[in-house]
């Protein structure tokens, strides 16, 4: 975690909106920013009423959307190995690069819907994309299906439990691994028809 858990709160505390884009932003790119911390706090700070609930959203969501564009073009046009001789200095690892390798190889195009419900390794999702020039509608299409499953499911358990959101949040980061993989188990045996019908269908009225 770039920061701690006090500096990360004082900074959303403080900047409101603009904090959120920003750690929406970089917590899709190369910097490893904690979603499991920074939704839930969303959550509840729309629970409290402190921000306006449809904004905040919106603006997680187009940070969100910016930094995996931001990555995809930055892998795109420079170069997987520019990106890893630079990124590592902003906490980007190399383990995380190649286990995205491996997933990108084994699912292709839904690797950009599948990893953005996944903790850690969705961080490079957008490098690896834009590394292997995955189609850029493809890459929208999956990847914005993907992060507003996360970010909504985070935002909504931090909603409802805004009185113990730090004490998710630690819960969440410690044992994120598990909640993805549940999270993906989950996916698979309840909703996996409807998504996949939905991105069938959207994939092809856009190509």
């Amino acid at each position: 975690m770039v920061f701690g858990l006090d500096q990360l709160v004082a900074f959303m505390q403080q900047y409101g909106y603009v904090a959120f884009f920003l750690l929406a932003f970089f917590e899709t790119t190369l910097a490893p920013i904690p979603s499991e911390v920074v939704l839930p706090f969303a959550g509840a700070l729309i629970a409290i009423g402190t921000l306006n609930p449809a904004l905040l959203v919106a603006d997680v969501w187009i940070g969100n959307l910016t930094g995996n564009l931001f990555g995809y073009f930055l892998a795109y046009f420079l170069g997987i190995d520019v990106v890893l001789k630079y990124g590592r200095k902003f906490g980007f690892k190399m383990k995380s690069y190649r286990d995205g390798e491996k997933w990108i190889v084994r699912y292709g195009v839904y690797f950009a819907f599948v990893t953005e419900i996944l903790p850690v390794i969705r961080s490079v999702t957008s490098i690896v994309c834009g590394a292997f020039k995955m189609d850029l509608k493809k890459f929208v299409l999956f990847t914005v299906a993907g992060f507003v499953i996360w970010s909504s499911v985070l935002m909504y358990i931090g909603y409802v439990l805004a009185g113990n959101w730090q004490t998710i949040a630690d819960f969440l980061v410690n044992f994120s691994v598990y909640i993805g993989a549940l999270s993906v188990l989950v996916f698979l045996i309840v909703v996996r028809r409807g998504i996949l019908r939905w991105l069938k269908w959207a994939y092809k009225k856009l190509f």
